[in-house]
């Protein structure tokens, strides 16, 4: 019959368990059919809740086929609503550009020299501003680290992970903007770092699995182009306040506004599917899935996550330990590889000290700055549109051939053109610098450090915390992005402390180091499998026929079956011509 009754009666076969949620309104509901191993399942969909026959019910859940006439396009408004989660989930991203962009112009500002290092005239210490930033690094480092960050984001979840985060960016700006001292400052510096590497190691797994897999990419890079955006609003704010009195602790208080807002808009949003999914609300899941997802996609992708999930469990506990066996331990080791390259290729050395570099060849800091950030920030957004478009694999082997040759051009300009300048007795506060012999060669220093800023902001940037936040088994997923993390804090620590180092013992022979990380991730590139439109699940499974990688295939194969006895194992979509 047409009403739900009769729908219910000719579709239920022999020993199918009766519906849960019963409601009167269901004949007017929308219904759709899937075929699974030994039944149907009716999922019913209405705007505010979600119901279910057997296998959404509490009983053992067999794996769901859909059905190929059901497939298509997501709809419009199911777009939106993935895109401006995602986007609205940046805005933690953008804390930490804030915090890269507003620091520099802070310390030189003469009202922060008087009111915390208390000068009345001179430069603050360069001991004193590497602990400032260094600082921040260590906190990141600390929350990053995967006992921590594994323990918010799997027992927290995402949701309330990025929640805390940015409530602790609240309170690490409120301690720094009352300081009086250093002592109070570098408290303040390490409780800002704290939040920010809690906040990169949740926000691009939160988007990954908000995400559908034909929107990953894109809204995964989103977190770098917040962080771009966070470093050129910084810039704007530095720009207005900084120099009045007392202006520095204005900054401090006016970016804890979007950190304030995060905390407060979070809890509107949607848990993780994969997180209710691994805490036993699949009901939950489902619900947040259908209003992302086609019902077909969403019955499918609730399903595979739910399988992977007993995979995961009869396994047993997860031990620290298996982080480095296996497939796992390999893509583990690639992943601290990109991260650590993604710092060594030398974008942090620019951000910085680009401006003192520039200024000491003759070109306005300033200037500089404006320029860079702008190049920064709208280069990021090739990647917003490209990475499933052209693929992850292809950006990031441009990106990095593109950055190797700027790396070279400089080294070699500044190798043959530019001669160290020591500090002039006579002029009080003067520092050692450059004096460029070649007015043509500081033009193609200049041109070659955007060029490289444009070619690391739409590849390597964005891409390398795309591609760690999807090649990881979901059983290990937080623990190893913490793992990842950790890395590319520990690469921005070596930067900051040791590119003032390099420039005084090899000057601008120090791009050819950086030149040869930038190549390093070319071959890098150039070796690892695309990733764009597999869904997370079957991500690993691509690896299998990489070198480095072959000799685990067996193993995990056999842990596999094991795990899964005589459930039916998803099929990759396309990964034949993988």
């Amino acid at each position: 019959g047409g009403g739900s009754d009769g729908r219910q009666s000719s579709r239920r076969r022999a020993g199918r368990p009766a519906r849960c949620c019963a409601s009167p309104s269901m004949a007017s509901e929308e219904s759709q059919t899937y075929t699974t191993s030994d039944e149907e399942v009716d999922v019913i969909i209405d705007e505010n809740e979600v119901e279910c026959f057997g296998p959404f019910c509490g009983a053992e859940e067999p794996r769901v086929e859909v059905d190929e006439s059901h497939k298509g396009g997501l709809p419009c408004d199911k777009m939106m609503r993935v895109a401006l989660v995602a986007l609205f989930a940046t805005m933690g991203s953008t804390l930490f550009g804030l915090d890269i962009g507003y620091i520099g112009p802070i310390i030189e500002s003469q009202s922060f020299k008087r009111d915390v290092e208390h000068l009345e005239h001179g430069n603050v210490s360069s001991n004193t501003e590497g602990l400032i930033v260094s600082l921040f690094s260590i906190g990141a480092i600390f929350t990053a680290f995967p006992v921590i960050s594994s323990y918010f984001i799997d027992e927290w979840g995402r949701k309330k992970s990025i929640m805390a985060g940015s409530a602790v960016f609240v309170v690490g700006s409120i301690i720094q903007l009352t300081c009086n001292g250093n002592r109070q400052l570098f408290v303040g510096r390490f409780v800002s770092g704290m939040a920010i590497g809690l906040l990169s190691a949740v926000i691009v797994l939160y988007q990954s699995e908000m995400a559908p897999a034909s929107m990953r990419g894109a809204l995964s890079t989103l977190y770098q182009l917040g962080i771009t955006f966070g470093i050129l609003l910084a810039a704007f704010i530095d720009q207005m306040l900084v120099d009045r009195e007392e202006g520095w602790r204005v900054v401090m208080g006016v970016i804890c506004l979007p950190a304030a807002i995060l905390v407060v808009g979070m809890f509107f949003l949607p848990c993780s599917p994969r997180w209710l999914v691994q805490k036993g609300r699949r009901k939950e899941a489902l619900k947040v899935l259908l209003t992302m997802r086609t019902p077909e996609e969403a019955a499918k992708e609730e399903e595979e996550i739910y399988q992977e999930i007993q995979a995961s469990r009869e396994e047993g506990e997860v031990a620290w330990s298996e982080l480095f066996q296996g497939r796992c331990g390999r893509l583990v080791l690639l992943g601290i590889v990109l991260q650590i390259l993604q710092q060594l290729v030398g974008m942090n050395a620019f951000m910085y000290f680009g401006p003192k570099i520039f200024e000491s060849i003759g070109f306005d800091k300033n200037m500089f700055t404006t320029i860079n950030n702008f190049v920064n920030f709208l280069a990021s957004f090739p990647a917003v549109f490209l990475a499933d478009r052209a693929g992850r694999r292809q950006l990031m082997l441009w990106s990095a051939m593109g950055m190797t040759l700027a790396c070279g051009l400089m080294g070699l300009m500044g190798s043959l053109y530019v001669v160290a300048k020591p500090a002039d007795p006579a002029v009080p506060d003067s520092e050692p610098g450059w004096t460029v012999s070649n007015k043509s060669a500081g033009w193609v220093i200049a041109g070659s450090a955007f060029f490289f800023v444009f070619n690391f902001a739409f590849g390597f940037g964005p891409i390398v915390w795309v591609y760690c936040a999807e090649i990881f088994p979901m059983r290990y997923r937080a623990r190893a992005l913490g793992v990842t993390t950790v890395a590319n804090w520990v690469g921005n620590f070596i930067i900051a402390q040791f590119t003032p180092m390099l420039l005084d013992a090899i000057q601008f022979s120090t791009f050819f180091v950086f030149g040869f990380f930038c190549f390093l991730g070319v071959l890098i590139s150039a070796y690892i499998p695309e990733t764009k439109g597999v869904p997370l699940e079957n991500i690993q499974e691509l690896f299998d026929r990489k070198v480095g990688f072959r000799s685990t295939m067996a193993l995990d194969s056999k842990k596999t079956v094991a795990a899964s006895g005589d459930r039916a194992l998803p099929l990759i979509a396309g990964s034949e011509s993988e």
